[in-house]
């Protein structure tokens, strides 16, 4: 009897350490999706600053009749610009699908979203670190140093 009273309660307490492990989980792994999106965030305000950059040499080239002062690779200047625009997009597109609230979900259901959510956010990071190196290499070979000041 004691055998089985105490094999009881190893399976209880046992049962009860995974339940809270569980929950403890999905809650850091909820937090881990937030931080992820405020460094992306950030990423986010550097590429629009660049992409202000960019936009402004855009607009120099078209009211120039396109003569500016410096050679420019229009069709590559689109793509740049506009590989920002999707980025900001995508980005905008996740944070109105995004619901941190666990509310009816289980908690294997609320591990599940995040780790999904995790996999989103990551490669919205991926995004904007692309859309930066290219902004930077197209302005780089403009000589525009103008931009370094945004980093």
């Amino acid at each position: 009897m004691k055998l089985t009273f105490s094999y009881l309660l190893v399976i209880i307490v046992a049962c009860l350490w995974v339940s809270c492990k569980q929950e403890q989980d999905y809650k850091t792994l909820r937090s881990e999706v937030v931080a992820r999106h405020d460094k992306v965030m950030n990423d986010a305000d550097l590429a629009n600053s660049q992409k202000a950059v960019l936009d402004s040499i855009y607009r120099s080239v078209k009211s120039s009749g396109n003569k500016p002062d410096i050679l420019v690779d229009s069709v590559t200047l689109i793509e740049v610009i506009s590989g920002i625009e999707e980025a900001n997009q995508q980005m905008e597109s996740w944070m109105n699908h995004f619901d941190p609230d666990i509310s009816g979900k289980s908690e294997r259901e609320a591990l599940d979203y995040f780790k999904v959510e995790l996999k989103k956010i990551n490669n919205l990071d991926r995004q904007f670190k692309a859309a930066i190196v290219r902004s930077d290499r197209y302005l780089d070979s403009l000589h525009i140093e103008k931009r370094k000041a945004l980093h």
